[in-house]
């Protein structure tokens, strides 16, 4: 018997107003040079904030959220207008993005409106930073296995534990943190998500070396912090369908402006090549890369449709998020092979730090071999 075809997911599709909105935004970045970023880390974080700064001050920032927040009363759409015209013109991605892109959305699901009125003003202009707190040294990926304890004491909430991975927690105001607060009945009952102020007294911040020689990821330690119960989002022992509504947001406009920033160091790449003695197998290398990357946009495209009309399909931000780590290191790797010694020891230092950076796409937010484990469940139905 003849099955009918699966029907077409729909595709993310602008407006007029998108268009006139990418127009201004586009104006006003050709009119805003921030100029070059510092090369120091710290510095360099400093320049990133004074830049979202202006673009809030511009009315850019949180397009999608109620004017009542501080938002443009846009759609999603227009923060994918945003996250394009940022990553095409070269200029920096935002700061917070963490708090804009997840937290923001997530806070304007589960939050209260006293939680909206604390945290939602600060996320706009990057006066508060945040960062996640999931990871821990025995639950990476495996977010159900978090043993963070977070025990109820009245009207707080006292954590102990460790989390590691935690991206510019020792510049970040607030974390969002996984915790447990219960036994529950499996490994995902009993958790919570709270917001835990980051000058707590309890907490300890030590950066993790690296590679690229950044304080960029830290190990947090946690010790008889006391939280407020009304820091927690949604309710307690709520937590995991929390952070699973949280990482449906995370992977969207992420995924989006990455994948144009790839496309954008792709054709730096192709401009190498055109000046260059290249074969046929470096052109088909770098075609390869092409295909996979607008692969990827189709992707993200359709995930941005689901999150907009609130019909994405359970586990489908999993094939974002490994699409984009195999295509990812698909290009650096590439780009290292065709250029050689000059990746290395040129004067453009961009590319063996992207390089470098590009290895550990496969394992943050998420590893690829677990994001495959939830494809396999959750979309194909496997056990």
């Amino acid at each position: 018997m003849n099955r009918a075809p699966p029907p077409i997911p729909p595709t993310l599709a602008y407006t007029g107003q998108d268009e006139d909105l990418r127009l201004r935004i586009r104006s006003w970045i050709e009119n805003n040079d921030m100029g070059p970023l510092p090369s120091e880390y710290h510095p360099r974080l400093q320049a990133l904030v004074e830049w979202q700064a202006a673009l809030d001050d511009a009315g850019f920032m949180a397009l999608s959220w109620p004017t009542e927040y501080g938002g443009g009363g846009y759609t999603l759409t227009a923060e994918a207008v945003l996250a394009e015209e940022l990553a095409r013109s070269s200029r920096p991605e935002l700061v917070n993005r963490l708090a804009i892109y997840t937290w923001g959305p997530t806070i304007l699901d589960f939050g209260t409106d006293e939680q909206k009125a604390a945290f939602l003003p600060g996320m706009l202009d990057a006066s508060e930073i945040w960062c996640q707190g999931f990871s821990e040294p025995e639950a990476g990926s495996d977010l159900a296995a978090v043993r963070t304890s977070a025990t109820i004491q009245g009207d707080s909430l006292v954590i102990n534990g460790q989390k590691v991975w935690t991206t510019r927690a020792e510049l970040s105001k607030w974390n969002a943190m996984l915790v447990r607060t219960n036994g529950g009945e499996s490994a995902h009952r009993g958790l919570s998500v709270v917001v835990v102020d980051m000058s707590s007294p309890g907490i300890t911040i030590r950066p993790l070396p690296q590679m690229l020689n950044e304080p960029h990821f830290s190990e947090v330690f946690f010790d008889d912090v006391v939280v407020s119960v009304a820091n927690v989002l949604g309710a307690v022992d709520d937590g995991w369908r929390v952070a699973m509504e949280a990482m449906s947001y995370e992977r969207g406009l992420f995924v989006l402006e990455r994948q144009i920033k790839l496309q954008m160091r792709l054709g730096d790449l192709v401009r190498r090549l055109e000046t260059s003695n290249a074969v046929q197998a470096d052109l088909a290398a770098v075609g390869s890369v092409k295909a996979e990357l607008d692969l990827l946009q189709g992707q993200v495209y359709r995930t941005l449709a689901g999150q907009l009309t609130k019909d994405l399909p359970r586990g489908s931000t999993s094939v974002d998020k490994l699409h984009l780590a195999n295509v990812y290191q698909q290009l650096f790797s590439t780009a290292f092979d065709i250029l050689g010694d000059e990746v290395a020891t040129g004067d453009d230092g961009d590319w063996i730090h992207d390089l470098l950076e590009s290895r550990s796409v496969s394992i943050y937010s998420g590893t690829s071999e677990i994001q495959k484990n939830i494809i396999a469940g959750r979309m194909l139905g496997l056990r």
